[in-house]
């Protein structure tokens, strides 16, 4: 069969859905997955057996209902796809105005939106912690090396896409540990997975580096900041300190 998944947008909603579509992957499918032209570099290198589609926006651009559904889903049928599963939760227009008939409501208005996209997809919640990435570790030590970590450092990162957050550490902190900080000085954001792995601790607003450690289970000592209702917030299991 072949499956189609609509989730153009949200690097973070990408990391989390990606095991919905290694299930299907793993149980003898094909997965069609449409992309924002920005995150297809890297999601297909990270992602190699799954058959993303780079999304070109057009005038309508990147957060128009065009972009997120409507184009996604002609790319998915032209492809006769057998089945396409949307994974929004929440899908709205710049204009205010929702888009009927792709969000089950029942599933949304009970389940944060993390658990939503696995009820829709109908994959076992459990497989968001099975996530497979193929790691390019010469990109990863390139970025550590540039980095100049010199001793036991604290990774921070407090700015999203859409919102940021003051995260400081402590006088102690800074004295005891070198402070890195997460930055745009990649456009890879798997480039800073050793640098996760690898850190004393972890200070991370709720997002896709959050949601790496989470469903790869890396990092020391790990601490959450939250920016989101209970909702719009993903399960978090492995060991957080929240704030």
């Amino acid at each position: 069969m072949k499956i189609g998944l609509i989730q153009s947008r949200g690097i973070g909603d990408i990391v989390i859905a990606a095991p919905i579509a290694q299930h299907y992957i793993s149980n003898g499918h094909e997965v069609f997955w449409p992309v924002s032209d920005c995150f297809f570099p890297f999601v297909r290198t990270a992602f190699p057996t799954i058959n993303f589609i780079s999304l070109i926006p057009d005038s309508s651009g990147y957060h128009s209902l065009d972009h997120a559904y409507n184009r996604p889903l002609a790319e998915l049928q032209a492809l006769a796809c057998d089945e396409i599963f949307c994974l929004y939760s929440n899908l709205v227009a710049e204009q205010g105005m929702t888009f009927e008939g792709t969000v089950d409501a029942r599933l949304a208005n009970s389940l944060k939106f993390d658990e939503y996209k696995y009820a829709v997809a109908r994959v076992p919640f459990a497989k968001k912690w099975e996530l497979q990435i193929t790691r390019d570790r010469d990109r990863e030590k390139a970025l550590f090396d540039r980095l100049d970590i010199r001793r036991e450092y604290i990774l921070i990162h407090s700015q999203g896409s859409n919102f940021s957050m003051d995260i400081q550490p402590t006088e102690e902190m800074e004295r005891d540990f070198q402070i890195i900080r997460i930055t745009e000085i990649t456009d890879n954001p798997f480039d800073w997975l050793g640098v996760i792995e690898s850190a004393a601790m972890l200070f991370l607003l709720d997002s896709c580096f959050a949601n790496l450690a989470e469903q790869l289970d890396i990092g020391r000592q790990r601490a959450l900041f939250l920016r989101s209702g209970v909702r719009a917030t993903p399960v978090f299991k492995n060991g957080w300190e929240i704030f």
